[in-house]
Formats: C-alpha cells, structure tokens, sequence
C-alpha cells in the first residue's frame, strides 16, 4: 500500500493512500473538531465542522472528512477563519437545540456538549425558539429524542451499512428535515443499538439504564459478551457495585463496537432477582439451604460411595459451553482424576460427535481460518448452512464489510430461506431440499473438476490421491444432483465460479450440517472443496478458502478444546492412545486405573437411561431444556441415584438435583473463552457477587476436591491457564497478562506448522441423500434453530429481551397454513410421538412446505420435549380442534 506524507500543524505524518485528513489526524492524535464523522461508516459531510485549511498546489478550505490526503499536502487546523467558521456552524446547530444536559444520559461524554466548551462561544446572535418535539418511545429498548439530534446521520448509516436493516432514515426535507421511521411507524429493527453507540449527542437514548447513573459516575471495565460463539468485546458500565449499561469501543475488540441485542442489552441476568443465594439439598423432596460446607460435604461422601461400589465409571460429567476454559479444564480434570471417570462430554460435542476431530483434522491441513476478521479480508462469503442473522449478527457485520470495502461475493444456501441484508453485487441465495446438502456440494466440486475452473496440473501435484478423487466423480451427474437438491444446473454452475474466482474465500458451515445425520459426511465434502481452491493457490503460503464451524455459545469452542469429551484429552490428543494417557498421567501426578477409557465412548444419557450410570455432575447446563429428545433426558436423570448440579440459576434441571450450587455470572469471575474463530480472549471480573453467596465454577471444583483428599493448589484462573499452557499443545504460547492487550490464536500455530512440502489429502466420500420417512399420522418434519433474541437462561432472565420478545412463534410455509386455515396468530398445537406443545402461527416464506420451524432458544417453551431427534415427525393442527 502506497504511503502518503503529509504535514498536520507543523507535524509530519505518514498514512496510507486514500485516507481522508480527519482519520489521518485523528490516528496520529491531532483533533479536528466533527459530528457527522464515524470511521466506520461512509463519509456523509453533514455537519461541516471539521473544515481546515489545506494547502496543496495553493490553499484553499476544505472539509478534513470528504478530502483525501495528497503528498506534501500541508493543514492548518485551527486558523483564525477556520475558528471562526465553526462557531458560526455551532450558532446554527445550537440555535434549535434543547439545551437539557442536566437531565440527558449524554451529558459528559456529548461530543456536541465539548464542542461547544473548546469554542468557548458566547449567547447566540440569533432569536432561540427551541424544539420541543415529543420523546419517540415506542419500543422497551431505545427512545429517540429529535430536540437533541444534530442531523448528523450517524445512526443511519450505522442502520444501512453495517446492521443492513435501514430501520431509521431522514424524514420530510429542508428545515422539517428529522430522523425516524417511514410513516413514524414504531420502530422495527433487530435493537443491536447501533444508533446509540454512534449518536454523538443524546438522541438516541438507552431506555433499560433508567437513569441509574451519570457517564461520570461509572467504572467501565472490558470483558466478554456471555452469550454467542463470536466472542464480542464489551464494556460493563458499573457504579455501587453493580451493571448499569454495556457499551461497546470501536477500537478494541474482533466486533469494532458492534453489537447485537442480547450483548448490549441483555445483561439484567447479573443482578435478577431469581439468582440462586445459596447452596441446596433436597430432603425428603424438597430443596433446603445448606452452608458450603456441609454441601460439598455431602457431595463427596455420595461420590465416593458410588465410587466404592460402582466404580468411578458409574459418574457421568456434563461440562459447559458457557464456563470458562479455566473451568472446564479443571472439571475434566476433576473426573478423571478424582472421580476416576472418562464418561464425561458436554452439549455440543453430544449434538455433533463428529464436528471435533472434522474440526482438528481442518486445522492440521491448513484450511481452518484464524480468526472471524478473516470475514473481512475476504472477496467471496459462504455461508453454508447457517442463519448468521438469527446466529451470529455480529459476524454478519463483518461479511457487509467485506462486501462494502472489498466487493465481496455473497453465497447462502440453507435448507430454509432465510433472512440476511446486503448490498453485495454477486449475491447469489440458494434453497436446497431436505437433506440434499452433501449433493450440493459434490456438485461444486465436480463443476469445479469438469469446467477446470482451478489448475488442474498443479492440483495433481499438490494432493496425492487427486486421481481417486477424479475417478470417484466420474459418474456423478450434475443433472441428478440438481434435481434433487432444488438448484438449477446454471445456479451451481454461478456459485463454483465465484468460489473458484480469484482473492480469498471464507466459508461458515453452521449447525444445520454440523447437527445433521449425515454431517460427518458433507463437512469432510466440504474440506474436500477447500483442499482443491487452497491447492491451486498460486500462494502456497496463503490459503485461498478458510473454513469456519459455527459454535452455539461463548465457549462451545473451548469447552472441546480442553477435553470435556470422551474421545480426547485437551487438546485433542485421543483417549485411547496409551502413549497420551501416560503423557497427562505424568503432566498430572495421577495413575488411571485400566478400566477408565472404554473402547467405544457411548452417549451419557443413554448410559443414565440404561441404569449404567449412578451419579451426575453438571457444571453450568440446563440439557432438559437445550438437548434434543427431552422426554430421554428427563428418563436418564430418574434413572440416576445422586445428581449434582452447580449454575447460576434454579434451571429445570438443577431442580431435579440432589444438590444444586450456586455460581456467579460471567461480570463475576475471571478466565478465558475461545470463541469460534479459535481465538482465546480474556474475561475480567467486574464485580463482586451482591446479595448471593455464590463461587466461581473453578473454585467450587477446587473445594470439593479438597473434600474428596485431593489438593489444588490453583489460586486464580493464571495459574489454572499456565498448566494448561503446558499441558495442552495448541495452546503453547498463551500467557494470562498478554491476553489483557492482544487475544491468542491457537489455530494459527497449528496450521501454521503444518509442512508445505507435504501434499495434501482428500476424503473420498459416497455422495447420499438424508431420506426422512412419510408418516401420515405425523406428516411435518419439526427444525429447530437459534434465535437473534434469546439464548438460553442468561436472555430468559432479562427484562429487556423478554420484554422485545415475549413469544415463541411456530414458523409455517404459507401454502400449508392455507391448506389447514391457519392464520397468524392461530394458536396451533404442535404434537410428535411423545409429547404435544401450544404455540402461536407464523405463516411465512422462510420454511419449505411440510416443514414447521420453532427457535429453540426459549427455555419457558420446552420444544426438546416434543423432539425426538435432530429432525421430528409431528402433525400440526389448531388448539380448538384436529384439522
């Protein structure tokens, strides 16, 4: 990139080419006044503060927003006629303005309010008659202020170009001119907030705050957002000890400030009401209080019981995506080390058993990306699988980046047809039929063969079994897959060029394929059209296609990382390698006994259901209501004789519990989340638990070993992830205190090792298609997904979501609903084999006929009572009677 010398009052400067004079100054700490400015968003040059004098081959004014630097280029920031010019801008803008800064949440960090104090300016020459347009609250999030809005057009950028909803727009023209929405209907946006970390006066307003607190008053401390697997950087603004607002810094963080709901607003879990306080056993079926103490008292002398008569293989562990690393380290750790068990997993690996070693084997040969910013750096986007909107918002930012800033191509192809706002030129959106995906993308790959659309000469010497491959597709037809897959021959043939054209390409598989029956198959696919873009890259250094697994919560990531699963130990070194048990039992200090690892590692509940397992220790999971086939979950745990469950809140599965303890929130503890670029960030503690008597996972896990005759001599999270530093390969390198100034990328070091003289390698693999048999009394099939709104206990105990959506919907395609008469609203009632559920119709054209789609992210709606599995039969028909 060409750099540019330029001289800023007196000072020299080097920027890249292209930047404008007010990013140029702003990044080496010269101050140009501005309003309408955001680096983020396109240059608008609404409020003309931030005039200069630029002199190039003469002098002239100009505004530092809209003009580019130029070599030799000399500024003038605060001449005479510059200062001048601004106060009479500031007169103008001030002329209208509600001057309330007593009682504006604004007030102290308003950049009109310092304006107006570095001006120094005096009573306006002009006659005041100051706006008094009514306060817009028509939503329980945000409310907007217009007598405070300078027009600067922020929030409607911020709408447009990075949310792509453009909820908000400029209203009337001229001095009638106001923000808001089209007809002044109520405000209908996905309330990320996004217009109120841009509003640069007091607007645009946080309504769940409450005037709680004066920007002054607050203590705001970095961490991470506890909610999806992307892994945003927020701001915790406390004052008495307790979370007031989130806010967000465009200069820290994967997410550049950006937000979705649940991270901005979604945070009145930390101080509700209905926290367990305190340690509980039931007797005689009924929890009562306990001290710590006498709790994990009890714990051990029933563990260590079942122990002596079963063996420690009789305890099943149920580790957390939503703990830390630290905590689930030390949880695995405690099993097997103290419980003298391997039957341990966690909800993610049980949902996708074969997404870890898939995901692993993807690292090792080079095709895994480090990090989500790679989706900005890309020229083409595939999102395959996944509902980024619904999953991953913050993520689908970064793709309208890339396609802003770099023109990037947009592929989704999805089993529904989902929702996802851009602007891209090539934006290609493919539907295809029901379990047909690994077809799909065996047709890419033989289109990208058959119309050598990569170097086929250079392919043949970079993987050595290309020839098997060739011959596997040499009867594989197009035509065929076509027809059954939905997608037109020539909409395959658009998506292989794009994929094939030159720059990078970034290809997100989400939990549609990764949870589907045949997964193992299409992800292996799916690396096999990796390995062909990445071997023909001219760059054998640089991969060409990334490859990203969506991850459901903070931590599914981590939580595999550090082992929480049969198959491996941390670090996904396997199980049943005896060279690697002796590696962790020397690392450990511990002697496994043989029995420990069984050959074939089977599902946990299906143990519990076959009276295989006697006791259960879950750390912060509510699997009754988060796992697929409820009515199994909730037989397993009848089964078992001891369950222990330790969480923040009374979940439906901490009441079925024998003893439940109470642990503190994300805002409340210390740690490491690996989110599902593979990048480990730091959690600081904010705050100390209020008005509950409540521990960290990882201290409580340290007591009970105590109890058990086994000394931890952890004193914090640091040295927790300085053993794992050691123990764990993939995250060699990592240090505690460096992770407060820069996160730590585990794949990159993996991939990274990898010997480019090596060829690569591909799966040979039967394309199939998932057939899911017609049962006329049960002729749907029930999908279930993620929700932008809510996600598991955390948003059901925040007012704020609860309050933005209250209800669960039954999404049905619109020719079924007029088949059966079903209308919006309709309460519908939703029955499988094994149990029945009321919802509310929401006829639409997301879902394909036959298929009836319910988030699953609504813990009050328990949808996994009614599943039986990945994919459901039921029958549908209206609560007053059967259709």
């Amino acid at each position: 990139m060409k750099m540019i010398n330029l001289i800023v009052d007196d000072k020299t400067i080097t920027v890249p080419e292209g930047t404008n004079i007010f990013q140029a100054s702003l990044d080496n700490g010269i101050y140009i006044p501005g309003l309408c400015y955001h680096p983020k968003l396109s240059q608008f040059g609404g409020c003309r503060l931030c005039m200069v004098e630029v002199t190039e081959r003469r002098t002239a004014h100009r505004f530092a927003c809209a003009h580019p630097v130029s070599e030799g280029m000399i500024v003038k920031v605060n001449t005479p006629k510059v200062v001048r010019y601004r106060r009479s801008v500031m007169e103008y803008l001030l002329a209208h303005h509600e001057l309330s800064c007593p009682t504006c949440d604004k007030a102290g960090e308003c950049s009109l309010q310092d304006i107006t104090h570095e001006l120094t300016l005096s009573p306006s020459r002009f006659s005041v008659v100051r706006m008094n347009a009514p306060v817009v609250r028509d939503n329980p999030i945000l409310e907007l202020n217009r007598n405070r809005c300078v027009l600067c057009g922020r929030c409607v950028s911020a709408c447009k170009e990075i949310e792509g909803v453009g909820a908000i727009d400029f209203q009337k023209r001229g001095i009638k001119t106001y923000i808001g929405t089209a007809f002044d209907k109520p405000l209908d946006c996905s309330f990320c907030g996004g217009c109120l970390a841009v509003c640069p006066t007091g607007s645009w307003q946080d309504r769940t705050l409450e005037f709680r607190g004066r920007p002054w008053e607050f203590k705001k401390t970095q961490t991470i957002c506890p909610y999806c697997a992307v892994g945003c950087t927020v701001v915790l603004n406390t004052k008495s000890g307790s979370v007031r607002r989130v806010t967000s810094d465009d200069h820290i963080g994967i997410n550049e400030g950006n937000l979705c709901i649940k991270g901005r607003f979604g945070h009145e879990f930390i101080h509700s009401a209905e926290r367990l306080k305190t340690p509980l056993i039931k007797k005689d079926g009924a929890f009562h209080p306990s001290s710590w103490d006498d709790a994990l008292e009890y714990i051990s002398k029933r563990f260590q019981q079942i122990i002596n008569e079963y063996g420690g293989n009789t305890i099943g562990g149920i580790g957390s995506e939503k703990c830390t690393n630290e905590d689930n380290y030390l949880f695995q750790k405690f099993c097997r080390s103290v419980l003298r068990t391997n039957t341990i997993d966690n909800l993610s690996n049980l949902r996708s058993p074969s997404l870890n070693s898939l995901m692993y084997e993807s690292v090792i040969r080079g095709i895994a990306s480090t990090s989500l910013k790679e989706i900005e750096h890309a020229n083409t986007v595939f999102f395959f699988g996944t509902d980024m909107t619904e999953a991953h918002p913050v993520a689908g930012t970064m793709a309208r980046k890339a396609i802003r800033m770099n023109n990037a191509s947009l592929i989704i192809a999805n089993i529904r047809n989902i929702s996802f706002s851009g602007t891209a030129k090539n934006d290609i959106r493919l539907t295809y039929s029901f379990g047909s995906q690994i077809l799909f993308i065996h047709a890419l790959i033989k289109i990208i063969i058959d119309e050598k659309l990569i170097d086929l000469k250079k392919i043949e010497s970079s993987i050595s079994n290309f020839h098997e491959l060739h011959l596997a597709f040499n009867t594989f037809s197009v035509k065929e897959a076509s027809q059954v897959t939905g997608i037109s021959e020539e909409m395959m043939r658009t998506t292989a060029r794009l994929l094939t054209k030159s720059g990078n390409c970034c290809i997100i598989c989400g939990r549609d394929v990764e949870e589907d029956p045949l997964s193992r198959d299409t992800i292996k696919a799916l690396m096999n059209l990796c390995v062909l873009m990445n071997a023909s890259s001219p760059d054998k250094d640089h991969s060409k296609a990334s490859l990203l697994f969506s991850r459901s919560h903070n931590n599914s990531q981590g939580v595999n990382d550090m082992g929480v699963v049969p198959e491996f130990f941390p670090g996904y070194s396997t199980t049943s390698d005896v060279s690697n048990r002796e590696n962790i039992e020397k690392l450990w200090g511990v002697k496994f006994s043989d029995d420990i690892f069984r050959k074939e590692p089977k599902n946990i509940f299906e143990l519990a259901r076959n009276g295989a397992l006697k006791g259960l220790y879950i750390m912060g999971e509510n699997p009754l209501v988060s796992y697929p086939n409820g009515k199994e979950i909730l037989e397993a745990f009848q089964k078992t004789d001891f369950t222990v469950v330790q969480d923040v809140f009374l979940t439906e599965t901490a009441r079925l519990a024998d003893v439940v303890l109470p642990t503190v929130t994300f805002a409340e503890k210390e740690g490491t989340f690996t989110n599902m670029g593979m990048t480990v960030q730091r959690l600081n503690k904010v705050i100390q638990p209020s008005g509950v008597d409540a521990k960290p996972d990882w201290q409580i896990i340290c007591e009970l070993a105590k109890k058990m005759g086994y000394s931890y001599s952890y004193v914090s999270p640091k040295d927790i992830l300085s053993e794992i530093e050691s123990v764990v390969p993939i995250y060699s390198g990592i240090n505690y205190d460096r992770l407060k100034r820069k996160e730590f990328y585990w794949a990159s070091s993996v991939s990274g090792s990898r010997n480019k003289s090596v060829k690569y390698l591909v799966n040979i693999v039967q394309p199939e298609s998932l057939e899911i048999k017609q049962n006329k009394d049960f002729p749907f099939v029930l999908l279930t997904g993620v929700s932008l709104n809510h996600q598991g206990t955390f948003s059901r105990y925040s007012n704020a979501l609860v309050s933005v959506s209250p209800e669960c919907f039954a999404e049905m395609n619109r020719k079924d609903a007029q088949k059966m008469n079903i209308h919006d609203g309709d309460a519908v009632v939703i029955e499988s084999s094994q149990n029945k559920i009321t919802l509310k119709a929401k006829v639409a054209g997301k879902s394909p006929e036959g298929i009836v789609f319910v988030s699953e992210d609504y813990e009050w709606i328990p949808i996994n009572l009614v599943r039986t599995g990945v994919y459901t039969s039921v029958k549908i028909y209206k609560e007053t009677g059967q259709i």
